[in-house]
């Protein structure tokens, strides 16, 4: 009973200090919960943009048929490009202008092609404008960078993978980063 009694004292006490604080501030009452937030973040220098669009693209492969994927192993490529503008060679304040620049692609790795999601029994092979074949998540080997717009061409193609082809619609997102130095 005395619990109840304390509690109800409190309470009372409270309520009337609130309410005398309301009477003598239009401010919103101060009920002593408060807290902080940290923020942080980076300011830096980039050699080049990416051109509006290029950051987000959709390829399209056609379709292939059963019969052509198991007799030739591979569909028709479709090349895509990321264009780099405005680049210049400014070394973002290290006195050390850029350049060279590298890419790497990035998705799900199925023995060296990205993986899809889908129908089976097949991945992507990418390749650049080299002909080189891109691997995920490794780097591109480098290129020197140029002043004004740059552009990577690259091609993609549906492969014959290990396990069975198994029919029907396919698709995977490959991210890509673009690192100067």
């Amino acid at each position: 009973m005395m619990q109840f009694i304390y509690r109800l004292v409190v309470f009372f006490l409270a309520a009337t200090a609130c309410t005398a604080h309301s009477a003598t501030s239009s401010e919103i009452p101060d009920y002593g919960l408060k807290g902080r937030v940290n923020l942080n973040g980076v300011i830096f220098s980039s050699a080049c943009d990416i051109a509006t669009g290029d950051h987000w693209q959709a390829v399209g492969l056609g379709t292939e048929t059963r019969s052509h994927m198991k007799r030739f192993g591979e569909g028709e490529p479709q090349p895509f490009t990321i264009q780099l503008t405005g680049c210049t060679l400014d070394g973002g304040g290290t006195g050390t202008p850029w350049q060279y620049l590298t890419v790497t692609f990035d998705g799900a790795d199925n023995k060296g092609m990205f993986r899809v999601s889908g129908a089976g029994g097949v991945a992507l092979q990418l390749t650049d404008e080299n002909g080189q074949i891109v691997t995920p998540g490794k780097a591109i080997p480098y290129r020197e960078v140029a002043v004004g717009d740059i552009k990577l061409n690259y091609q993609v193609r549906l492969k014959a993978s290990a396990g069975n082809l198994v029919m029907g619609s396919y698709q995977t997102t490959l991210r890509y980063k673009v690192e100067y130095f």
